[in-house]
């Protein structure tokens, strides 16, 4: 069976990431979203998550029986890192700071599933990944621009929200998609905007 997340993390770094993860996990646990309890629930073999709890289904609006699954836990993460890299193609927008001009421009997907692209093409894809480490490793990063020659830092580059450079990242492990109103109930206790992104494995 494959897995499907909902990935919500902040639109930037935030200052204290654990202390507001626990925070958040306070609030989620006073609402009974989820349980107090670490267990085994996300796909990890070195963390663990917390299951949905009693009132779960305020944060879905409906129940799917996602308790019957081995895989249902929320993941919470609190370390640098680019969320959602591995759903990166030349079809994510990355936009530079400077000429706001999409990175990729010119790229179609025919082209690179085709194996049309040209080598300066496929070079602005693929320099990108080690930029991704590094940031992630608290390096300092930087792109050049194709377009416009501008180097700029890589978490300053807009993005479609398939991505985010964050700090810190909730993961609902195969939860039907959550709620708007609970969105801008976590957005508000969070205090800072959010991006939501939905993945599968």
């Amino acid at each position: 069976m494959s897995d499907n997340y909902i990935t919500i993390t902040t639109v930037k770094e935030v200052k204290n990431p654990k202390e507001l993860s626990e925070k958040i996990l306070k609030w989620l646990q006073t609402k009974e979203i989820i349980e107090s309890e670490l267990s085994d629930c996300i796909l990890s073999t070195k963390k663990k998550g917390y299951k949905p709890a009693n009132k779960h289904t305020d944060a879905i609006g409906y129940n799917e029986n996602i308790l019957s699954l081995q895989v249902c836990g929320l993941e919470v993460k609190t370390e640098r890192e680019v969320f959602n890299a591995g759903a990166f193609t030349p079809f994510t927008k990355l936009e530079c700071p400077n000429c706001n001009t999409n990175r990729f421009k010119g790229i179609s997907p025919q082209d690179f599933y085709t194996e049309n692209c040209t080598e300066e093409q496929l070079n602005r894809f693929n320099t990108v990944f080690p930029e991704f480490d590094k940031w992630s490793n608290n390096k300092d990063t930087s792109l050049t621009c194709p377009h416009c020659l501008t180097k700029s830092n890589l978490a300053s580059y807009k993005t479609d929200n398939s991505i985010a450079f964050s700090n810190l990242g909730f993961t609902f492990w195969n939860w039907p998609d959550l709620k708007e109103e609970f969105l801008m109930e976590l957005k508000t206790e969070i205090g800072m905007d959010i991006v939501r992104m939905n993945g599968h494995l």
